[in-house]
């Protein structure tokens, strides 16, 4: 097991941040990204009033917009950016297509 040094003086959240990411190889803010997707599609599918295509676009887009902030903060890549426009992407197709 690795054992990782403390970071020292972390003077700012976006340091505190890359030292979390960086002690489990990038895989702190996709782990967050995705469990915040999985949460919020969840609780709008317990909403009489959503569709499940509105559910997963409206999701899809939240985490979209979250995952760019965090890309442009070099905390996830640009493939798993990539992934959430494409999901919002399909759920915008998906919706058209249910309301048509």
């Amino acid at each position: 097991m690795a054992i990782y040094n403390p970071p020292g003086n972390v003077t700012s959240t976006v340091g505190m941040f890359t030292w979390i990411n960086g002690v489990v190889n990038n895989w702190f803010f996709p782990g967050i990204l995705i469990a915040t997707y999985i949460i919020i599609l969840v609780k709008m599918l317990t909403n009489p009033n959503n569709t499940a295509s509105k559910s997963f676009a409206a999701a899809s887009f939240m985490i979209m917009i979250i995952s760019v902030f965090a890309r442009i903060m070099d905390f996830v890549s640009t493939g798993f950016m990539s992934i959430f426009i494409i999901f919002t992407a399909m759920g915008a197709i998906w919706m058209h297509i249910e309301n048509a």
